[in-house]
């Protein structure tokens, strides 16, 4: 029975699945204030970004055709299509490892891990070209550094090709995200502690030079920009302020969730297991660990600094995917279950149960509890990150009302725009409110703040004496009015409340104002 299970057309039926769900949801789901932030990568491409490498921003120019096609379904329908692709790639990786039983269970692995199925398989996120990319040289290097015949007179020249392609998709692993960086460390660790021989292959050094040269625009831009995206990067690692076991904790704790906390039981074991049960070859092993436990360590530390590690820890994880995919295939070969062990039920069932508790939530709010608080302690929508993408083209419409009343009665100019301190928020402000009622949407304040509208503001004309804005604050935030005392406008006054109501209930409250007459540029 089990030998006529074909492995290949099921891993094709959860593609067609996942496909299907991740669209639809990308259909009727607002943008977050990050993914608004990552559209503004293809409204204004450059060679890089203050924070991000490019890759991302070309993707969704690609696939939304220069942006022609501008709404929530094309600008993530590169995330769709990559994180399809992945899928497929990984059940050939796991086939590669350990025949195609394993492949599925990797490929099912893959597909109910929040991380690798909606932050780079949905969402508008660096991690979707990124895994694609990451994925690919991860094919690549084992292609070149364990060969399928070693007495092939062939095979030398193939494992050399294959290390090179490993090398040119590794940098363009790195334009997606600057984490993938870390996958060259790892490769020497494990020529140093298991394959001494390859540090004396050229391919491995021509690998390298080419993942380097793809950093040449990162470089340019850096260049032009004064090296600003370094110094944002060193900024990430405050080494002065000491260690934060907070963050390390919340870090360890975000990576067990995102990641499926039935996909990490189940690497555990299949690790805990392997002196007993020789799953796959040792030098599988080795390749695997060391292309995910140094880069897990490492994240590891730097999140007691900072709690920027967290997708840099789970793209750490990624490789343990193919040890646990092994694991379960070993197991079932040696049981009478064909298809689906009990482990990976649970992880389904985890994957979905979540799934639709975090939608009914997201429409309903079932999972808000008021009451555990005082209604002075409680700002309206406090820490409910569902309600960041939520009822923002509803905000739209209203605030459109005002400015058209405020124009009409001559109390605000036609050139007004709405004025930010976030890079965030003045993304998705810029992309529901500016794109769609014809207002500029701009910022001001530190750079590590503004991020990419630091230049974005300069191509809008910068702040003008004598020009006039909105504010808009939001309970789901620390933000105020008092915000903008460095700037001196000759009056402000708050134009409106705004109520975002789920379920019948007010969620998100935002108010409005005016700022009139700058009275110096900035």
């Amino acid at each position: 029975m089990k030998g006529k299970i074909r492995y290949k057309y099921w891993t094709l039926f959860i593609i067609l699945i996942s496909t299907i769900i991740r669209g639809i949801t990308a259909f009727i789901l607002e943008l977050g204030a990050e993914e608004s932030y990552y559209w503004t990568f293809a409204k204004y491409p450059e060679l890089s970004n203050f924070d991000q490498p490019p890759m991302l921003g070309w993707f969704i120019q690609l696939f939304s055709h220069n942006l022609f096609l501008e709404n929530e379904f094309f600008l993530r329908l590169s995330s769709i299509a990559t994180g399809s692709a992945c899928i497929w790639i990984v059940f050939i990786i796991g086939r590669r490892i350990k025949g195609d039983s394993a492949g599925f269970y990797s490929a099912l692995l893959y597909t109910i891990s929040f991380y690798l199925s909606v932050v780079a398989g949905l969402f508008i996120m660096p991690e979707a070209p990124q895994t694609l990319f990451y994925l690919l040289s991860l094919y690549f290097l084992l292609e070149g550094i364990i060969p399928r015949n070693k007495r092939c007179p062939e095979s030398d020249y193939l494992c050399s090709m294959a290390l090179v392609l490993a090398g040119l998709f590794i940098g363009l692993s790195i334009l997606s995200k600057f984490s993938s960086a870390l996958l060259w460390p790892a490769v020497f660790i494990y020529a140093i502690l298991y394959n001494r021989s390859l540090l004396k292959s050229r391919s491995l050094y021509l690998s390298l030079s080419i993942s380097l040269l793809s950093l040449i625009p990162i470089y340019i831009w850096n260049v032009k920009n004064n090296f600003v995206g370094v110094e944002y990067l060193r900024s990430l690692i405050n080494i002065t302020s000491g260690l934060n076991s907070n963050h390390f904790l919340y870090v360890l704790a975000a990576v067990l969730v995102v990641n499926n906390p039935v996909n990490i039981y189940i690497i555990i074991k299949a690790l805990s297991n392997y002196k007993k049960i020789h799953f796959i070859g040792f030098n599988y092993m080795h390749l695997l660990l060391s292309l995910s436990l140094p880069i897990i360590l490492l994240s590891a530390l730097f999140s007691f600094f900072s709690t920027s590690f967290i997708y840099a820890a789970s793209l750490g994880v990624s490789p343990l995917i193919f040890i646990a995919g092994a694991y379960i295939s070993e197991k079932i070969s040696k049981t009478d279950i064909t298809v689906l062990p009990t482990c990976i039920k649970v992880g389904i069932a985890l994957f979905i149960t979540s799934s639709i508790v975090i939608v009914a939530h997201y429409y309903t709010g079932i999972l808000s509890f008021p009451g555990l608080r005082s209604a002075k302690e409680l700002r309206i929508g406090e820490r409910d990150i569902t309600l960041t993408r939520y009822g923002i083209n509803e905000l739209s419409g209203e605030f459109a009302k005002i400015r058209a009343n405020d124009i009409e009665e001559g109390v605000m100019p036609v050139n007004s725009y709405i004025l930010e301190t976030n890079y965030k928020r003045a993304a998705q402000f810029d992309y529901y409110l500016g794109r769609l009622n014809g207002i500029a949407v701009k910022t001001f304040g530190d750079q590590s703040q503004t991020r990419k509208y630091t230049w974005i503001t300069k191509k809008r004309g910068g702040l003008k004496k004598g020009e006039s804005a909105y504010y808009i604050t939001s309970s789901l935030y620390k933000d105020s009015i008092s915000t903008f005392a460095n700037l001196t406008f000759k009056k402000i006054e708050k134009a409106s409340d705004l109520y975002i109501y789920r379920a019948g209930r007010p969620a998100v409250r935002y108010t409005v104002y005016r700022l009139h007459y700058l009275e110096k540029s900035q």
